[in-house]
């Protein structure tokens, strides 16, 4: 059970409820007045306050108000005497718990400063790799930026293809140096070859590839024919057959005639 103030304090203020139990004159009911706003103010969500509360100090009959009066002191003693108890009892319980969290939020501490040291390298490595990537990449822009420049200086220097004229060929040939002309000149030359050359070799391919041609078709032609001849064999030869029969079939007749006459 949560105390609202501190145990010593609250022990403090029980064990003047407790001694005053034995006050003489003793008021009942300043006593019990006073001792349940004490215990709602110590346990304020407790019901310890109704247990006192409760306690009889007098009654009606003469004869039995010492005794009765007796009797509730010892009650409220025994009361009060084990709230005091329990305070101590879990106020040691609470001093345990506390070291023990402290204790275990100490390891958990030296657990998670073990984990960022170990961690720590790992970092420093990739903050590495970091400035090593930021080097490599302005590098790269810079090697990019050159080869613009580069590429803006042959633009420049060069004749563009979208605005060639005959007319700017023919200047920029003219006044190419002795040695690049000679060599330019050269190129064509090579050039014009290798095309007469390409040309032959297309020329021949095309010649070969027609003569492949005429030579398949002379051999489909043969196969074609063999089968024609074939076939006029197969219709000769039926041909002759059926002749013969049909002569076969006269000479029969012929017989049956002459035996009826």
């Amino acid at each position: 059970m949560k105390l609202s103030i501190p145990p010593n304090s609250a022990i403090k203020i029980l064990s003047d409820r407790l001694r005053e139990l034995d006050n003489y004159p003793f008021n009942p009911k300043a006593w019990v007045d006073r001792t349940v706003l004490d215990l709602r103010e110590i346990f304020q969500y407790g019901t310890q306050w109704l247990q006192v509360s409760s306690i009889r100090f007098d009654t009606y009959i003469t004869a039995n108000q010492n005794r009765v009066l007796n009797e509730g002191k010892d009650t409220a003693k025994k009361l009060v005497a084990s709230y005091i108890q329990f305070i101590k009892d879990y106020a040691e319980i609470a001093i345990v718990k506390k070291a023990a969290f402290e204790k275990g939020f100490e390891g958990k501490y030296n657990d998670l400063l073990k984990d960022w040291n170990e961690l720590v390298p790992g970092y420093n490595e990739l903050i590495k790799n970091y400035d090593s990537a930021l080097t490599s990449q302005e590098e790269l822009l810079n090697e990019i930026e050159a080869r613009d420049a580069e590429i803006n200086r042959l633009e420049t220097e060069t004749i563009q293809l979208d605005s060639v004229s005959f007319k700017k060929l023919w200047t920029a040939f003219v006044n190419l140096p002795t040695g690049e002309l000679v060599t330019v000149i050269g190129i064509l030359l090579a050039i014009l070859g290798g095309s007469f050359g390409i040309g032959v070799l297309v020329e021949n391919t095309r010649s070969n590839n027609e003569s492949f041609e005429l030579k398949r078709s002379n051999v489909v032609l043969g196969i074609e024919k063999e089968k024609l001849k074939y076939s006029n064999d197969s219709l000769k030869s039926i041909v002759v057959l059926k002749t013969d029969s049909l002569n076969k079939i006269a000479v029969r007749k012929g017989r049956d005639s002459t035996k009826r006459k």
